[in-house]
């Protein structure tokens, strides 16, 4: 009888509430996986939001480096410059001219003038050519046009805002300011004529001895040019005598016009830009490969130096008088 009783399917009411509790568990358990779970985000998704933050911190660093890290450079080159042409006036090796002594023509970048404008309180070494390279260092002479000094009427040009900002208060120079402008013949004395923009009438022409110097710069806000600003001044002192010219305006090429851009040294770029994606790829594969202390120990200075590189070269490509 208890063989019997316990081989036959028991359906009291103990094993039907057992059977409902069953029934209620995997119903919560079902509702339960069909409920969707946000996952956490891939490392490739991580990899990819790193790499557009990588990315944004460099565009931000060529930023920094054209309104900041550029007007330590230049203060940099005008203490080597300086040197350079104290030295060379005092050995009497500066440039006397278009060409040296030699009979070649004066190299762009080499220093060949001390600009003094006590007005605006500016002492700037002057570098023969206007390229955006060569206004890196300081203020620019135009090599088609003589020394300041010489008869004729010669042409300094200087960036309004990066690197410096040498030329950027011309504005707050008025007419009747008077200036020096020292080079290898001596000093010439200069009194500003007045200020004119594209359109204006210029000076007359020099003739005889008589000397002209007009100082270039960008218009408009800093860093958003939207026209040339031109200072024109006249020779106070006796002319310096001149060699006959050998460059012309035909002479020069369109990047050392004003606002010119210097495309001579893409590949440069190229090169730079490159290095620097580059590094970012190798700085994101170390975030997760080695960490996150030592991918900032090791990629920061590498990633600062070579945005610097770039934005020099990217500089470049930007109008002179920037």
């Amino acid at each position: 009888m208890t063989a019997t009783l316990t081989g036959r399917r028991q359906t009291g009411p103990r094993f039907l509430h057992r059977g409902a509790l069953a029934w209620l568990r995997r119903t919560a358990r079902n509702r339960r996986r069909a409920t969707p779970v946000r996952l956490p985000p891939s490392h490739t998704n991580k990899a990819i939001s790193l790499g557009l933050a990588m990315v944004s911190v460099i565009l931000f660093g060529q930023i920094i480096n054209i309104v900041i890290i550029s007007q330590v450079q230049h203060s940099t080159t005008q203490t080597r410059l300086f040197e350079e042409l104290r030295t060379g006036l005092a050995e009497g090796s500066a440039p006397l001219g278009q060409t040296d002594h030699t009979g070649a023509l004066v190299a762009p970048g080499t220093p060949l003038a001390l600009l003094s404008i006590p007005a605006l309180g500016i002492q700037e070494t002057v570098v023969e050519g206007t390229t955006s390279r060569e206004l890196m260092d300081g203020v620019g002479h135009r090599r088609d046009t003589p020394l300041p000094g010489q008869s004729g009427t010669s042409v300094l040009m200087g960036r309004a805002a990066a690197y410096g900002g040498p030329l950027g208060q011309l504005t707050r120079l008025a007419p009747g300011e008077r200036f020096t402008v020292t080079t290898g013949l001596g000093v010439a004395e200069f009194e500003v004529m007045g200020h004119r923009r594209a359109g204006d009438p210029g000076p007359s022409i020099p003739t005889g001895d008589e000397g002209r110097l007009t100082l270039t710069t960008a218009a408009g806000a800093a860093f958003l040019p939207d026209g040339v600003l031109r200072v024109d001044a006249k020779l106070l002192s006796k002319a310096f005598p001149k060699t006959a010219p050998v460059l012309y305006p035909a002479s020069l090429e369109a990047a050392e016009l004003p606002l010119g851009s210097d495309t001579s040294d893409l590949v440069g770029l190229l090169v730079c830009l490159e290095l620097l994606i580059l590094a970012a790829m190798a700085a994101v594969w170390s975030w997760y490969r080695w960490g996150q202390r030592e991918t900032w120990l090791v990629f920061l200075p590498m990633l600062g130096a070579l945005s610097v590189l770039t934005g020099t070269q990217v500089s470049l490509l930007l109008p002179n008088l920037l």
